[in-house]
């Protein structure tokens, strides 16, 4: 039946199906208000982890892929207060930098990972070293899955004989843009 208060404009325009298009309307309407939460809730990051992702994952900002593993990975200091979560990797605290980074003759000569751990960040290198080693420890103890010891071991090569990193053709990460994705899977 018609509504009585909003009569149609001319008698053709009335419904053909005795329904009200208003009621219609509204029931349709709270339908999808309703389902919106659940929707939000399907797509929505989680809170407390990142996201993991590739250098070139990282530049393209696609940050949240269906299946994707959270990185749960640590900063410099956790892994000098956490001595013990050593044993989820093959490294220790008595492995030399140098045994385990390439090309590294003149750059922490004869300190340990722990001692490049515990640098005072005076210097890039230094930082990005700092960064590195935890990146290291991440990956080995699949902490950050999508980032394999050695793409951390080449980050640091690159990085060490440039002054640079190469995430993907055509872009160059410097000491700024290198620190930012690494504190993505290495949160200070």
């Amino acid at each position: 039946m018609p509504d009585p208060t909003n009569p149609p404009l001319n008698p053709d325009s009335a419904p053909v199906s005795g329904g009200d298009p208003i009621a219609a309307r509204r029931r349709f309407l709270q339908g999808g208000l309703a389902a919106a939460p659940v929707l939000i809730t399907l797509v929505s990051r989680p809170v407390l982890a990142q996201q993991c992702a590739t250098p070139s994952g990282f530049i393209s900002g696609n940050a949240s892929r269906p299946g994707e593993a959270a990185c749960t990975g640590h900063g410099p200091e956790w892994w000098l207060n956490n001595l013990g979560a050593w044993t989820l990797t093959r490294y220790n605290t008595k492995s030399h930098f140098k045994d385990v980074f390439a090309n590294n003759n003149t750059h922490y000569p004869g300190k340990k990972l722990l001692d490049v751990l515990a640098l005072a960040p005076t210097a890039p290198h230094d930082d990005i070293a700092r960064y590195i080693v935890a990146a290291l420890l991440n990956a080995q103890a699949n902490l950050t899955p999508v980032r394999t010891c050695a793409a951390v071991q080449g980050m640091w090569s690159e990085y060490l004989v440039h002054d640079c990193f190469s995430p993907s053709s055509g872009v160059t990460w410097y000491h700024n843009e290198l620190m930012q994705y690494l504190h993505v899977t290495c949160p200070m």
